[in-house]
């Protein structure tokens, strides 16, 4: 703290020697060590509290840090996570050729039946028409070997077929 030397010590001890006395000397020495030794604690009891804050205030940010970088870790491990499954989502093949929305993919477990579920299901049966007999040959006549107009015969007219249905309700 201050640089005082051997002989600035004398120094100090004579003038404390002419001023004080013999007598007194001893007593003053005694009693300044006694200050001294005070001022000494009180300087190292503050030191130790500042490097006690010191070390705290460390620890305290070592610890943010460390928070810091476990918050980033975590997002770290978010993202890894997202971007395998955005990357299984890519390597996925898709549906099989000819796979259709409702359509099972996998065959069903061995010994699965479906359930019946009681409702007849209306089925259509379409008739397919017979084709009608050609027209009846036509003896020629004369006239039309002859090259006169034939007038024309009237259109011969054959039933349509209707659908018929197997459903209950529909047949009154």
């Amino acid at each position: 703290m201050f640089e005082i030397g051997f002989w600035e010590m004398v120094m100090v001890g004579v003038v404390a020697l002419i001023v004080v006395g013999p007598e007194r000397l001893p007593g003053l020495a005694r009693t300044a060590g006694l200050w001294i030794g005070k001022a000494r604690r009180m300087f190292a009891e503050v030191k130790a509290d500042v490097d006690r804050e010191l070390h705290l205030e460390e620890i305290k940010q070592s610890l943010r840090q460390s928070a810091d970088l476990n918050s980033l870790q975590d997002a770290a491990s978010q993202m890894k996570a997202i971007r395998e499954d955005l990357q299984a989502e890519f390597d996925d093949p898709g549906p099989p050729p000819g796979w259709q929305p409702g359509q099972v993919n996998a065959p069903p477990p061995p010994g699965w039946t479906p359930a019946d579920s009681g409702l007849a299901t209306p089925t259509v049966s379409l008739q397919k028409p017979e084709p009608a007999p050609p027209p009846a040959a036509t003896p020629v006549s004369p006239e039309s070997a002859s090259g006169a107009p034939l007038s024309p015969s009237p259109p011969v007219e054959t039933p349509c077929p209707i659908p018929t249905t197997n459903n209950p309700s529909s047949a009154t």
